[in-house]
């Protein structure tokens, strides 16, 4: 949305993007904490081997990188939106941590579907 925001500058509320951001950054933190969990029992109960937990260890940590980061961006766009209404050069450089956020969502799946394709993780008995 921030990309339409930027070609579009008129098209729609400026806003909507950061709002939707901020819906999102709650969700994230609510998959954060079921996603610890979820893989503390994963490691008790199915003796994970050394690999796997390797990998469930890199994937907790890009995921909490990812939320802790996101937030870190949403309280700075909300000041930067204050601060300096109707700058072009806010939106420019939101889009861009943006973009980086979203590597960082590819890399933390990536992780996470290497974990249930390679390992078995999270999956029951067929």
């Amino acid at each position: 949305m921030q990309f339409v925001v930027l070609i579009h500058p008129n098209w729609m509320d400026n806003r909507a993007p950061i709002w939707i951001f901020g819906f999102s950054l709650a969700m994230s933190f609510s998959s954060m904490f079921s996603g610890q969990a979820a893989a503390n029992i994963a490691i008790s109960e199915s003796g994970l081997g050394e690999p796997a937990q390797a990998l469930m260890a890199q994937h907790e940590n890009f995921a909490t990188f990812t939320v802790w980061i996101s937030l870190v961006v949403l309280i700075g766009w909300l000041w930067l939106y204050f601060r300096f209404p109707g700058n072009r050069r806010v939106d420019l450089v939101v889009f861009a941590f943006l973009l980086l956020l979203t590597l960082a969502v590819v890399f933390t799946g990536y992780f996470g579907g290497e974990l249930v394709m390679r390992y078995g993780v999270g999956v029951g008995q067929l």
